[in-house]
């Protein structure tokens, strides 16, 4: 009998597919990747996009498994369907089903969670409407009009249980959920998508005792929203770009946001511990990528697994494991402890590609690792590009650039001239695994970048690249296992320096996505003031010389 082919689809915000050869992953892709348009939503036309981009998806399917959210976009539903038969060769007796939103996120992360029993919190802005809910939860019965905005379950040898829901009317007058919090109070200091990040920075430099503001209000792993924070929310005083506030003020503004969601985190950790009777705890949906808040709860005493894509991007894979597990009966064969899950590049397609490039120069050192180091050493700022990109938000060393984290400079640089963005904004640290508990007072294995750690006393303003100005960092821990390249990488700069830690960020310029391919990776090598691009086993340079960043007696921390 053969595997059944499974497509999994995230038609909402943060668009992706996922590929499955019965329970086994083949590929997974954002949407915003190919289109280079952050945070692009689901619409028609999507099956085409990534049938051009990506062969694999072109094999003919058996199952496809979608999700949808609150997007108005599910009621051309009939359209989405025609386009699938109509791009795809689907089978004979092809099935196209969907899932509920907070389903899908949940079965991105416990199947992987390495967990036989664990509770599992759901928490973003907003899911499904209740019409769309296909399965049992307390207080089902009757519910119109209402979205999901928390979901808890208990999941025990394969079986899951929805324990409990938080439902909202979306008025948005009166919201209340811990996503709908920390939506509002990104929307009250940066307009936009995505900005969530930019609020937990700035927080750091805040102090919460300026703020007379209320905790929210948690009761039984629902959370309320006190009228004084609504009051606020209403306010466009603490908009970051104008000067009714000054930084100081936003910044405190920020740090009483971040505390009462952290603390309300907590709370709902421990009610879910208390009423399921484990510690084992997995967690998505777009809450999850807050690492302040999610060091609360290790520190709390919680065993805490978050998938790398658990904001709605990770959902097509959700949907593609929930079709191999609910629909099939297969038992999941997918792992996600690595998360270079992108289509295969071919690497050796670089040298082609740069003879359209007369002002790059590539060569093959004989020893492309202790090259790379002694440019560190010497402050060059290095981008890095190999084999399969990442599926999460985070880069993990595979779309990365890397730097130096003893010079403050390399920070301003990075951010000034090649990132474009507030200069405020943390760089993570990739750290020795076997290294992070000398620097960190951190124990955990943590590749994906979702917690931060505070470094030791003794280490506290040596690394000004990484190091935020609470003494803390967004940290990713990487063993050979992990990343190969950058595993060695690091030790051999630690050889020459002392130091097991580098920096990383995320391979883009200015409001761009990640690079995706090789083409995407020169472009923004070219554009920008990066000295190397780093592609194994081959480094790259440009002939006319970059400006150094920095002039290391100078700003030796």
């Amino acid at each position: 009998m053969h595997s059944p082919q499974i497509l999994g689809i995230n038609r909402t915000q943060d668009a992706a597919i996922s590929v499955f050869d019965g329970g086994t992953h083949l590929m997974s892709i954002h949407k915003e990747r190919l289109t280079k348009r952050k945070h692009h939503w689901g619409r028609l036309g999507d099956i085409s996009l990534y049938k051009n981009h990506i062969p694999v998806v072109s094999q003919p399917y058996d199952l496809v498994v979608e999700c949808w959210s609150a997007d108005d976009e599910f009621r051309k539903k009939n359209d989405y369907h025609q386009e699938l038969y109509n791009e795809l060769p689907l089978k004979a007796n092809a099935q196209i089903i969907e899932i509920s939103h907070h389903l899908s996120h949940l079965y991105s992360a416990w199947p992987s969670s390495g967990f036989d029993t664990c509770a599992a919190m759901i928490i973003d802005s907003v899911g499904s409407p209740v019409e769309h809910i296909n399965y049992d939860y307390p207080g089902k019965n009757g519910q119109q009009n209402l979205f999901e905005v928390a979901s808890y379950y208990y999941c025990e040898d394969g079986k899951v249980t929805c324990i409990k829901k938080q439902l909202h009317d979306r008025n948005p007058e009166k919201p209340d959920g811990l996503g709908n919090f920390y939506y509002k109070l990104t929307e009250c200091l940066f307009k936009g998508e995505g900005n969530e990040g930019k609020v937990m920075g700035l927080a750091a430099y805040g102090d919460p005792a300026k703020f007379d503001l209320p905790d929210l209000i948690v009761n039984d792993g629902e959370v309320m929203i006190p009228d004084e924070w609504r009051k606020i929310f209403k306010s466009t005083d603490f908009d970051y770009k104008d000067e009714k506030k000054t930084f100081q003020e936003k910044a405190d503004f920020a740090a009483k946001g971040q505390e009462v969601f952290e603390k309300a985190l907590v709370q709902i950790a421990a009610w879910l511990s208390e009423k399921t009777g484990t510690k084992n705890i997995v967690y998505a949906g777009g809450c999850a990528l807050n690492c302040v808040a999610n060091s609360k709860v290790l520190d709390a005493g919680y065993h805490l697994f978050i998938p790398p894509a658990p904001h709605d991007g990770g959902t097509s894979l959700g949907c593609a494991i929930y079709g191999a597990m609910e629909y099939y009966h297969l038992e999941n064969q997918f792992n996600w402890q690595r998360d270079y899950l992108g289509p295969c590049v071919n690497i050796d397609e670089v040298k082609s590609l740069l003879k359209d490039y007369p002002d790059l120069r590539i060569e093959k050192p004989n020893d492309l690792i202790e090259e790379c180091a002694n440019h560190l050493v010497h402050g060059k700022i290095l981008c890095v590009f190999q084999s399969h990109s990442e599926f999460g938000p985070r880069a993990l060393g595979n779309r990365s650039i890397v730097a130096d984290t003893r010079y403050g400079v390399n920070k301003f640089w990075i951010n000034a001239f090649i990132k474009g963005r507030e200069w405020f904004r943390p760089i993570a640290p990739f750290v020795l695994e076997e290294d992070v508990n000398e620097y960190f007072d951190f124990t955990e294995r943590t590749p994906f970048m979702l917690f931060t750690a505070f470094l030791k006393d003794k280490y506290k303003d040596h690394f000004p690249t990484i190091e935020h100005i609470d003494h803390s960092a967004r940290i990713q821990t990487v063993s050979k296992k992990d990343n190969e390249f950058i595993y060695d990488l690091i030790k051999n700069f630690k050889e020459k320096t002392g130091v097991g830690i580098i920096a990383n960020t995320s391979f883009n310029g200015k409001n761009e996505t990640m690079v995706e391919t090789l083409d995407d990776a020169i472009q923004c090598f070219i554009k920008h003031p990066i000295h190397y691009l780093v592609v194994p086993p081959y480094i790259i340079s440009k002939k006319a010389e970059v400006s150094n960043p920095m002039q290391l007696s100078s700003y030796h921390a």
